[in-house]
């Protein structure tokens, strides 16, 4: 039996927006005031890309974004070229997010986390890789609040702010 690979669902705004929630969330519980929106767009496309989702092995929210990207520098190779081309997908799912209440728009363009909560069973009820995709956007959360800044994160990751 083959299995299709859906990818249509898994760059949906709704679930997309679910995914920056949960790594808005972790962030937050380190930075209160919450990333800035450029953050968003390179963390959201690294947490779903499945030929990413091998290098997240072996790592938890204290390996940090340094030492992650110097076991697998791979992560750096077309990174630029990724996120670019998720460009209007990460836009989309801050939408969602926002319109749905899930996410805020704060002043200096940080984003925050909005008045409305996430059901604990639409997330139970991810399949295997949609549950795996948010589990990475947790751990991005934890390690791009611990580098610092923005700019830090980008520059850590051979990109320019």
């Amino acid at each position: 039996m083959k299995v299709a690979h859906d990818v249509y669902a898994e760059t949906n705004p709704a679930f997309c927006a679910a995914v920056l929630v949960e790594f808005t969330k972790t962030y937050v519980s380190m930075r209160p005031e919450g990333p800035e929106t450029p953050a968003v767009y390179l963390a959201l496309p690294v947490a779903l890309s499945g030929e990413l989702a091998s290098t997240f092995a072996g790592t938890n929210k204290n390996t940090g974004l340094l030492e992650w990207l110097e076991r697998s520098p791979q992560v750096r190779v077309g990174l630029a070229k990724r996120a670019n081309a998720s460009l209007d997908i990460v836009t989309e799912a801050i939408r969602f997010g926002c319109f749905a209440q899930l996410l805020i728009l704060g002043k200096g363009t940080f984003l925050r986390l909005g008045d409305k909560k996430l059901k604990p069973s639409a997330i139970s009820a991810l399949g295997q890789e949609p549950a795996q995709a948010m589990k990475r956007a947790g751990r991005l959360g934890y390690w791009f609040a611990a580098a610092g800044s923005t700019r830090t994160v980008f520059d850590m990751m051979g990109l320019t702010a």
